[in-house]
């Protein structure tokens, strides 16, 4: 066997983009706790209601339900939260943002308790609405659904360790795309 050629039991790795060009979704169960426990809240609430004729399990149900339905967006792997390319930098539910209209980024590392979390900020020349080339267009009911960056201020956080690849891979690839971007 080459050194080219992966072991058969295991897949070959992707190749990194060269550019630095990247697209990432989110972990892996992310958010099915909160998804699949609202279903099953929402489950036992009906089942209650109607073993117990007492209207009040409802409530149950619908907090289950619509704990479901706000966390449902964590379960789409396939759609990217955060991408970035020579362009600039894509935020879901907010779309791009040109490198040449950022100010400033940087990513604030803090634990709470033995769990490490990272958050992207996004500092804009100008208000957010007027930077952003190209818009995501949401439909009603993704405006009230769980999402991976907030504007806070006149910044954008955008939360890296709900994403699947790791932070300092993210933050490396991001100041190198900065840098090549702005000069």
């Amino acid at each position: 066997m080459d050194a080219e050629t992966p072991p058969p039991d295991r897949p070959p790795r992707p190749t990194p983009d060269p550019s630095g060009a990247f697209a990432v979704g989110y972990k892996p169960h992310q958010g099915d706790l909160m998804v699949y426990g609202g279903g099953a809240l929402t489950l036992i609430g009906v089942v209650a209601t109607f073993v117990n004729v007492q209207p009040g399990f409802l409530l149950a149900s619908l907090a289950g339900s619509l704990s479901a339905l706000y966390f449902h967006p964590t379960l789409d792997l396939e759609t990217p939260q955060l991408a970035a390319d020579a362009k600039g930098l894509y935020v879901a539910r907010y779309g791009i943002i040109p490198w040449s209209a950022i100010g400033a980024i940087r990513v604030e590392h803090r634990a709470l308790r033995t769990m490490r979390l990272a958050t992207l900020i996004v500092e804009t020349k100008e208000p957010l609405e007027a930077v952003i080339s190209a818009p995501d267009r949401l439909s009603l009911i993704q405006r009230f659904t769980a999402r991976n960056a907030r504007r806070k201020g006149g910044r954008l956080h955008v939360e890296l360790h709900t994403l699947a690849v790791a932070p300092e891979t993210i933050e490396r690839r991001l100041r190198s795309l900065y840098g090549a971007g702005t000069s």
